[in-house]
């Protein structure tokens, strides 16, 4: 919006001078003020419905009586990554993958935990485990095997499918919560394994 405020001449009435003061003075109040320079200083308040093609700064605030946002500037890493966005706190968050990969080695045969994920999180993963015997003289034994699971935010579900060994088994596999996450755990029938474990989440 533009408000245009004639120049007061010498020669003007006191009423014209008047005239243009009070337009300034409901300009100042009432009106949206822009400015076209690279650096201005100051502050603005604007009441009502804000609107723009491009909003930018070092830091911008957003607020009323009840909430109050910060949008700060996102930093080099988050640029440059690309692998970022502007979460509704103002905050730049990592966006997750729904693919990850974990190594993992159990020590022992008693049941043990290889991975979790929070159910609020997701509400199933799917992995892709491949297991490889470390302890002589069986080294180099592969067990691989995929396995789904899914929750209701209580309890556990899961199927093991697509198992394959080139040897003999390696491990089973079973599926347990706590309060709030997912738990996968293996119970190896020989001491030392290597698990890589691909993981889709959904």
């Amino acid at each position: 919006m533009t408000v245009t405020v004639a120049n007061v001449a010498n020669t003007n009435t006191f009423d014209f001078w008047k005239n243009r003061t009070n337009e300034l003075a409901d300009a100042m109040t009432n009106k949206v003020v822009t400015v076209n320079t690279a650096a201005t200083t100051g502050n603005a308040e604007i009441t009502g419905t804000f609107t723009a093609n491009v909003l930018a700064g070092n830091t911008v605030y957003l607020s009323n009586t009840t909430s109050n946002l910060t949008i700060s500037i996102p930093n080099t890493a988050v640029v440059a990554s690309g692998d970022y966005f502007l979460n509704a706190n103002g905050q730049w968050n990592a966006i997750i993958s729904p693919v990850t990969t974990l190594t993992v080695n159990t020590s022992g045969t008693s049941s043990q935990q290889i991975d979790n994920y929070a159910m609020t999180d997701f509400g199933g993963v799917e992995f892709f485990i491949r297991v490889k015997d470390q302890t002589p003289p069986n080294a180099n034994s592969f067990q691989a095997v995929k396995i789904l699971t899914f929750h209701n935010n209580i309890t556990a579900f899961s199927t093991e499918y697509g198992s394959m060994i080139s040897n003999a088994t390696l491990g089973t596999f079973s599926v347990s919560t706590n309060t709030t996450h997912v738990i996968l755990s293996m119970t190896p029938t020989l001491a030392n394994n290597n698990l890589i474990i691909s993981r889709v989440n959904f």
